[in-house]
């Protein structure tokens, strides 16, 4: 039986940072960000289908009905439980590798993603996950459903439940991880979108390579912000996985109110 390949892009429209973020507009590309995301992902040689996965919030609804105008499937599950929710559109969409990409990637490297997926299967793991020495802003992830299974039935900690794959990387021991090395540390650059700083960024990209934008790669974009430091200084000021951080410091805090009690 042929594996099939399914990546799940998480996104929704109440981002505490940036709201809407994903319908955005930015610069010169008439589409929403989301939209710029998916026909750069689409071009991956290795993905078989392409899903949303957001929450049943109503706020979601003009997300929903763009990417089924676009003829891409739609899950919707709960609006905290992320792995949950991936959990259920990977049953439902009968996924054995699932590719997982955040909505807030509008400049994702199919090519990245593909290369990800062959070291996965190389390596016959459970999960792979880039290295921080790539650009922030091709994140992708790759798990087996076996492996997502597992986490969704056993992971308690609210993180594990809001962050998908984190389970797996807190256990393994439990899971064989694989973290896939890039040839030159690129952590200084970022065109993810986050905030507003981080939609200027990308925004001058995309005006920089104008209708090109949907087929540029990462070096491309790399050697453009390299060019133009200024541009590549809006954001240097966040951090990276805030969100992660955030939400590890709130379950931290909660647990020694518990025990202050």
């Amino acid at each position: 039986m042929t594996e099939k390949i399914l990546a799940i892009i998480q996104a929704r429209m109440g981002s505490t940072r940036l709201p809407g973020k994903v319908m955005r507009t930015l610069g010169q590309f008439e589409k929403p960000s989301i939209g710029l995301l998916i026909s750069r992902l689409a071009q991956s040689k290795s993905i078989d289908e392409i899903i949303l996965a957001t929450s049943n919030n109503s706020e979601n609804d003009p997300l929903c009905e763009y990417i089924s105008s676009l003829g891409y499937a739609v899950f919707r599950g709960d609006e905290d439980d992320v792995l949950q929710r991936f959990y259920q559109a990977s049953i439902a969409h009968q996924g054995d590798t699932i590719v997982r990409i955040t909505g807030d990637s509008p400049l994702i490297d199919a090519q990245i993603c593909d290369q990800l997926i062959e070291f996965h299967r190389l390596n016959n793991a459970d999960y792979s996950y880039l290295s921080e020495r790539f650009c922030e802003g091709v994140d992708c992830e790759v798990i087996n459903i076996q492996s997502l299974v597992k986490a969704n039935t056993e992971a308690i900690k609210p993180s594990e439940r809001e962050h998908v794959t984190l389970y797996v990387y807190n256990h393994s021991d439990k899971f064989k991880c694989q973290k896939l090395e890039n040839d030159s540390d690129d952590s200084c650059y970022r065109f993810t979108v986050d905030n507003i700083e981080d939609a200027q960024v990308v925004e001058h990209i995309i005006n920089h390579f104008g209708n090109e934008i949907e087929n540029v790669n990462t070096l491309q974009i790399k050697q453009y912000l390299l060019h133009h430091p200024k541009v590549n200084a809006i954001n240097k000021d966040i951090i990276r996985n805030e969100g992660l951080l955030k939400s590890l410091a709130a379950e931290e805090a909660s647990v020694i109110n518990q025990t202050t009690k």
